[in-house]
């Protein structure tokens, strides 16, 4: 294969709403300025004209080599049809970013258990998960097959922020109002090995049946399996993103800091943006319960901090997930309810002190972590969980519009756990795409 010109698309999942996709346009970026193929990252919206993408592909592509990457699929099977569509169409297909191997390769015993994910073999070209550090030209042209590239804490981070465009009927450059820093490379939760008994789900009727799993970390998180832990990247790094940020109002947009744990940081971040003139504006937080238990003196330092600098702190996603103790077990939260209390508790009580400098409610913005239905909703956890949102008032504050049903990728532990049923009962269950359908058991002869 020879070079026409040189151009990629990165075909992602997007909401349409304004905020950039970090790995997606990391990728983008590395390909454009270290590998000489111009790239530029394209959000499809779940209503996106399948008609008129073809025909801004098509477009785009003229005169060019037909080379195709995909990332972030977010399940959604209509991503997974335009993969085909693109291969049927003689593009050369890539997929990158979580989970893209075990996408690509799909699940095993798939002759002896038709119904699972067989994988995306047959309509992708070239798997490769980890930092686009190490991709080549040669990777992109003519490696087949599946990569995994090693993480570490030293990667490439610059990116380009006007490389995003979103998709829905026409293609529209997306200006970008909230952003993504990367300081934490995976979950410290994944670091450690734990082995999981999970309860009966309600769809078993043998009482006595139990399953026990490996995991690392939450136990329906398909990110933590893919990528573990590797530590934190520099703090000159971190600054080095920041400051490539765009600005409004001379200050930098409003950023997630892509870190589990990270209120101990935060201190030598305010210190750093300082010292270098940095102007912020908003510092958006996805973390977990026991950083903010763990650290409530420090959080309240920060707060003071951030008061006096006229900087908002926003803690846009609190992992909750469950206000039972059995479905956080189930979970490996490793937190409890009584922990969840005591979260909700000093984040009240920093708002009572700080007021709009510190955001966390539902009608701020935040969407905390409310996983329902699971399969352990039964007599004794849901009227556990009504009583707990009830006296503690979460629904005031803390509860989302709507829960999120549990989504089980078939690449998760969760994954391993259904599989484990499979075998050991006359139970089957359907793929949705990349997921596992938990909630449509089938026994086998009825």
């Amino acid at each position: 294969m020879t070079w026409k010109r040189k151009k990629m698309l990165v075909i992602t999942h997007h909401t349409g709403e304004p905020h950039g996709i970090l790995g997606a346009q990391v990728a983008a970026t590395y390909m454009t300025q270290h590998l000489d193929v111009p790239s530029i990252v394209v959000g499809v919206t779940r209503d996106f004209e399948q008609e008129n993408l073809f025909k801004f592909i098509e477009e785009y592509y003229r005169g060019s080599e037909r080379i195709i990457c995909f990332s972030h699929l977010s399940g959604r099977k209509d991503l997974i049809e335009l993969i085909k569509a693109m291969k049927d169409n003689g593009f050369r297909t890539i997929l990158g970013g979580p989970q893209a191997v075990q996408d690509y390769t799909g699940e095993a015993e798939i002759d002896r258990y038709p119904l699972r994910f067989k994988g995306l073999k047959g309509v992708v070209d070239l798997a490769f998960s980890g930092p686009v550090d190490y991709l080549t030209r040669d990777h992109i042209m003519n490696q087949n097959g599946e990569i995994r590239f090693p993480w570490r804490n030293e990667i490439c981070l610059e990116i380009d922020w006007k490389n995003l465009n979103v998709f829905s009927n026409k293609l529209e450059r997306l200006p970008i109002n909230v952003a993504q820093v990367l300081r934490g490379i995976g979950c410290p939760h994944a670091r450690k090995k734990c082995i999981v008994r999970l309860d009966r789900p309600e769809f078993i009727d043998d009482r006595g049946f139990t399953s026990e799993i490996e995991t690392f970390g939450c136990t329906f998180c398909d990110v933590s399996r893919d990528k573990g832990y590797h530590g934190y990247v520099s703090e000159e790094a971190v600054l080095r993103q920041i400051k490539a940020l765009p600005e409004y109002d001379e200050r930098k947009i409003p950023f997630e800091l892509i870190d589990e744990y990270p209120i101990m940081y935060l201190p030598r971040l305010l210190n750093g943006v300082e010292k270098e003139g940095i102007k912020l504006t908003q510092i958006n937080l996805v973390c977990r319960v026991d950083d903010i238990n763990l650290h409530e003196n420090v959080l309240n330092d920060i707060l003071s901090e951030a008061h006096r600098k006229d900087i908002r702190i926003m803690f846009s996603s609190i992992g909750f997930e469950s206000f039972s103790k059995k479905i956080l077990r189930n979970f490996n939260k490793g937190i409890t309810v009584d922990d969840i209390v005591k979260c909700v508790r000093i984040l009240r009580e920093m708002k009572g002190r700080y007021g709009n400098t510190l955001l966390y409610k539902r009608d701020e913005g935040a969407i905390h972590g409310f996983i329902h239905p699971t399969p352990w909703d039964d007599t004794e956890t849901m009227p556990e969980m009504n009583s707990n949102i009830a006296i503690y008032q979460f629904f005031q504050d803390i509860l989302p519009e709507n829960s999120i049903p549990l989504i089980i990728h078939h690449a998760s532990y969760l994954g391993d756990w259904i599989r484990d049923i499979e075998e050991r009962t006359d139970i089957r269950f359907n793929r949705d795409g990349t997921w596992i359908e938990w909630w449509t058991p089938i026994k086998q002869g009825s």
